[in-house]
């Protein structure tokens, strides 16, 4: 079932949230809150499952100009917030800026988020510029095979041709999401929060799951929590948060080491204390 919710289009699968606990699905750049389907069908028979098209993505409103002056990744912790306040204190799971944003929005308001579940989350860099217009002409340029396809079966060849090894239920749905990308918002150059990730990795309070791939090989490239950021973490002790690496992944890990993912999740999920 697909509904607004916050002037964003919300997702509902699974169960009802009164039989069952809550994910909260935020998906990363360029992505919508209907490229979750493999995570819907691992997780809707023991969950209420809520994917989020955030905003400038999928079927949600595109930013305003005046939105894009001021700081597109703090509304986009707003409009989570805002989410989250409708919900009964969901488990957020976060892809790259989707786990900025919900890491963001959990420092903010812990008390509406059972716990953080972060796949190689993309906060800000304490180095790093917030605003990048060349970054984002960059990206909308790499979005240009997917939008030109002709139709769904170019569109699915071209996104397997980009990732043969996902599984073939991602490749569309990740394809379209690309198509329907607001392109003012993404050559803006600006889309993660402002608070840089040391300061976010001491604050939060909520038992948090990192999950990313192994800093070595091909995909180490890809990822963002790197050895640097692994080593920040470790340095700032919060007791709250534990990394994990899955090997063979980059990127999206959920995609790349689907197993793997599901079953270091599970595993961690059982563990959360009750209510």
């Amino acid at each position: 079932m697909t509904e607004p919710s916050a002037d964003l289009v919300v997702h509902r699968h699974g169960l009802p949230s009164s039989a069952a606990p809550t994910l909260l699905f935020l998906h990363g750049l360029t992505d919508s809150g209907e490229g979750w389907p493999e995570a819907v069908r691992h997780w809707e028979d023991q969950y209420a499952i809520v994917a989020v098209d955030q905003r400038g993505h999928g079927r949600s409103p595109r930013f305003t100009a005046e939105q894009l002056g001021s700081h597109p990744g703090e509304l986009m912790v707003d409009d989570a917030v805002q989410l989250l306040e409708q919900l009964d204190r969901p488990v957020v799971i976060g892809h790259s800026l989707g786990g900025a944003v919900g890491l963001s929005a959990a420092v903010r308001r812990p008390e509406l988020v059972r716990a953080l579940v972060l796949e190689d989350p993309a906060p800000l860099d304490a180095e790093e510029p917030p605003w990048s217009p060349e970054r984002g002409r960059e990206y909308a340029e790499g979005l240009r095979s997917s939008r030109e396809a002709a139709d769904e079966e170019a569109l699915f060849r071209i996104r397997k041709e980009q990732h043969p090894d996902w599984p073939e239920s991602e490749l569309l749905v990740t394809g379209r999401a690309e198509q329907l990308m607001d392109l003012d918002y993404l050559r803006h150059g600006e889309w993660k929060p402002l608070t840089p990730w040391p300061e976010l990795f001491r604050r939060v309070s909520v038992p948090t799951l990192l999950v990313s791939g192994v800093v070595s090989g091909d995909a180490a490239g890809e990822l963002c929590v790197d050895e640097e950021m692994e080593r920040g973490i470790a340095g700032i002790g919060n007791p709250h948060v534990e990394l994990v690496r899955i090997p063979g992944a980059g990127h999206c890990i959920r995609r790349d080491q689907s197993a793997q993912f599901y079953s270091q999740v599970d595993g961690w999920l059982a563990r959360l204390p009750r209510g």
